[in-house]
């Protein structure tokens, strides 16, 4: 190609957004500008409810109504949960949701996983969400507080929310069974396993982590903490190299019930080792988010509630696992 056909097609990626410096810039800040004049999060991936609020409700309910109650004790201040489809993952959904229906909570704090966004470190928005039962409101308080302690950066690159779905799949459960009132605060949890970036690192989990515990005691009533995340990863997709048949499926449950039982023991230090340790075979990617949850609950007790593998095709081209965990 010519160096003019090269200047031809850089202009239009710069007209598009597709390349850094001022376009780019602009183009975001008008996005920023038009989401927060709306304050939420347009509705997107959870319309697979249904297309109306009615729709959607009864599907949820009759989800809920054959889903057994794990009766988890003691008060549940921490949950994970699939971020998968609903008709395939429901099971798991509504087994996790089970455990907090019809209770009063007061503030939901959203950790999904950032696996597309181009921020680094965790990241707030102070932004809301939209599900076919309604708008969640977003949670200033708590916005408010967590801004206060980390400043500014940690709500550098909430456009990174748009690249995430986890969030969102979980707000019709939540309004259906906490009521529409909670309002929701949501941020995306960087993997650990993923060096850092020395020269623009973000807000670290560490002092995240932190501040979430301040700010949750400093609000008072009862805050739920929800981690929205998937487990294995396998299969030619996946880059291995054989499609995945029922051994492949039977080694993966055992190696994802070893790694749910080193997480059931409420430390993130030894789950964390313990992934290092076997170098991930199997390329869990909510582990950012299932780390911060531990880190901030700091639970009592942890109970797994169900775990299901979904085949994505008939071939055994790719797999993926979910799990419902409560905290305690």
């Amino acid at each position: 190609r010519s160096v003019a056909d090269i200047q031809v097609l850089a202009e239009n990626m710069d007209e598009a957004g597709l390349l850094w410096g001022p376009t780019c810039d602009r183009m975001e800040d008008e996005l920023k500008a038009k989401l927060h004049e709306m304050g939420r999060f347009p509705l997107r991936h959870s319309r697979a409810l249904g297309d109306t609020e009615d729709a959607a409700r009864t599907k949820l309910r009759q989800w809920i109504h054959d889903t057994e109650d794990p009766e988890i004790e003691g008060q549940v201040r921490g949950l994970v949960v699939p971020r998968l489809d609903f008709n395939a993952m429901w099971p798991v959904y509504a087994g996790a949701y089970h455990t907090v229906r019809g209770q009063q909570i007061d503030h939901v704090l959203m950790l999904g996983c950032n696996q597309s966004g181009l921020g680094a470190g965790v990241i707030l928005t102070g932004l809301g969400f939209q599900s076919p039962l309604g708008i969640m409101d977003v949670d200033t308080a708590m916005i408010d507080g967590l801004v206060e302690r980390l400043g500014d950066e940690v709500l550098r690159h909430e456009l990174d929310h748009i690249t995430e779905h986890g969030p969102e799949m979980q707000v019709p459960w939540l309004q259906e069974c906490i009521g529409p009132a909670t309002p929701i605060a949501a941020v995306l949890v960087p993997d650990p396993l993923m060096p850092e970036d020395e020269e623009d690192p973000g807000v670290s989990h560490e002092a995240f982590a932190e501040a979430a515990r301040d700010v949750i005691a400093s609000l008072g009533g009862r805050t739920l903490v929800v981690a929205a995340v998937d487990l294995s990863h396998v299969g030619p997709q996946a880059g291995e190299p054989r499609p995945v048949d029922d051994q492949r499926r039977f080694d993966v449950e055992r190696h994802d019930r070893e790694l749910l039982g080193q997480f059931t023991g409420g430390e993130s230090g030894p789950f964390l080792d313990e992934v290092k340790r076997t170098r991930n075979p199997t390329r869990w990617s909510g582990l950012g988010p299932m780390t911060m949850l531990l880190d901030i609950v700091q639970p009592t007790t942890v109970e797994l509630i169900d775990y299901r593998q979904m085949m994505l095709d008939e071939k055994g081209l790719a797999m993926l696992s979910d799990a419902s965990l409560a905290l305690a």
